[in-house]
């Protein structure tokens, strides 16, 4: 999950865990220095307090027991780390030195942090004899709230640094990654960009040296590209011009040889039919004139769709019309629709007319080479100042090896030769060309 998020991210993500990671040692670290010390410091006053209670009062009660065998506790000033009280001999509390009733912020899970594995300390009673009677107690009880208080308030102050030190980090990270963010996208952008057939070169220099190699190489990548592109459409284009140039040198051959050649033919089965009388001959000479005829009719199709002098004939609409119905005749689909609509195809340029024939001619070819439809829609329409083309049918792939340089190769490039655009792709379960070629 993490590989998926942006570089920016995962950088924050991963220092803020890092900080994370740094309090909660800072935490322990502080609960164990601060539980240490707060017990050692109780641990000196208890010992201090027994010393003292032992070489004193214990050993001399009546000195010290005075205003009605009172120790005088109340008027000794508050002790930070312990309460001590005066017991009778039945326990009851009848004298003890001053306490803050301090209300405390410390919270229970933080005291018992501070606490964790250590062992309460327990509080001592020393007893009072008088005259080999005991007469009453001195108990010390220790009190560390005090010490508490002020550990927590420096952890809540630490904390408090540490939230501002968290915040100023991400902020810093945050306008750190933009300057360096900033060019890598720029980078994407001429990727993008590149991947598009859009040649675009950066001349900013983005201020990070390394950033900027990764700018030089791409930009030279981008001025290579670009020069074989225009190379290979070049060639595209010669390619094009040549086998149009060879369709019609080939019309030519067969206009002025097999032509005339059939028209010889033909002739001469005339003659034959009008020299010889019998039934034979007769039949014979019908079945070559009626040959010839057809492979004249057929030959003569064969030259204007080499040649595409259909469109100068016909007309681009009226071409595209017999193109599609002599389409229908041959491949015998019944279930196929065709919208031809071009009012301004007079005014079109011999190059655009020329592609539209072409494009409708090889779109037909490849339906029948690679598909077995049951259904066809074509649409041939002048929209908004554009040719929008689009051949759709319900037919299965027959073979899915990828040809180069012929079938939709061929009619991309004479599409982009018009500053049009071409996409194939499924359609309401059919498979759809579509291409749009501007006015």
């Amino acid at each position: 999950m993490l590989f998926n998020m942006s570089l920016k991210i995962q950088l924050i993500l991963i220092v803020n865990i890092l900080l994370f990671v740094a309090i909660i040692i800072g935490f322990f670290s502080v609960v164990f220095t601060s539980k240490n010390a707060v017990r050692s410091e109780i641990e000196s006053s208890i010992k201090l307090a027994e010393f003292s209670i032992k070489t004193g009062i214990q050993k001399n009660p009546d000195l010290y027991l005075f205003q009605d065998n009172l120790l005088g506790l109340q008027d000794l000033d508050v002790i930070r780390h312990l309460s001590i009280q005066l017991l009778d001999k039945n326990a009851k509390v009848i004298d003890q030195n001053k306490t803050t009733n301090l209300k405390t912020s410390v919270p229970s899970w933080f005291q018992k942090a501070l606490g964790l594995n250590s062992k309460d300390l327990e509080a001592l009673e020393f007893p009072l004899m008088q005259f080999g009677v005991q007469i009453g107690s001195v108990k010390v009880l220790p009190n560390p709230i005090y010490e508490y208080q002020e550990i927590w308030q420096q952890f809540k102050n630490g904390l408090l640094i540490a939230a501002i030190f968290f915040v100023f980090v991400n902020i810093a990270i945050y306008f750190l990654f933009e300057k360096i963010i900033s060019p890598i996208e720029n980078l994407i952008t001429g990727f993008h960009n590149l991947e598009q057939g859009r040649y675009k070169k950066n001349n900013q220099s983005f201020g990070i040296s390394e950033l900027d190699i990764l700018r030089v190489k791409l930009n030279q990548l981008i001025g290579k590209l670009k020069k074989n592109d225009e190379k290979i459409h070049q060639l595209n284009q010669k390619l094009i011009s040549i086998q149009e140039q060879e369709k019609k040198e080939i019309a030519k051959d067969l206009h002025d040889e097999i032509g005339q050649s059939l028209a010889a033919i033909q002739v001469q089965a005339a003659a034959i039919k009008t020299m010889q009388k019998s039934k034979n001959s007769v039949n014979q000479a019908d079945i070559i004139i009626q040959t010839t005829k057809d492979l004249m009719g057929q030959t003569r199709n064969l030259i204007k769709r080499l040649s595409l002098t259909i469109i100068d004939d016909l007309g681009l609409e009226d071409s595209l019309k017999d193109l599609y119905n002599s389409w229908i005749k041959k491949s015998g689909y019944k279930n196929a629709h065709c919208l031809i609509s071009l009012p301004d195809h007079k005014q079109f340029s011999n190059l655009l007319k020329e592609t539209i024939f072409r494009l409708t001619q090889e779109a037909l070819t490849n339906i029948n080479k690679h598909a077995r439809p049951k259904r066809v829609d074509i649409s041939i329409q002048e929209i908004n100042n554009s040719i929008h083309m689009q051949f759709m049918n319900d037919g299965i792939v027959r073979n899915n090896k990828k040809t180069n340089g012929i079938g939709l190769l061929g009619m991309a490039e004479r599409v982009i030769n018009l500053s049009g655009a071409i996409k194939t792709g499924k359609y309401k379960g059919m498979f759809s060309i579509k291409i749009s070629i501007p006015l």
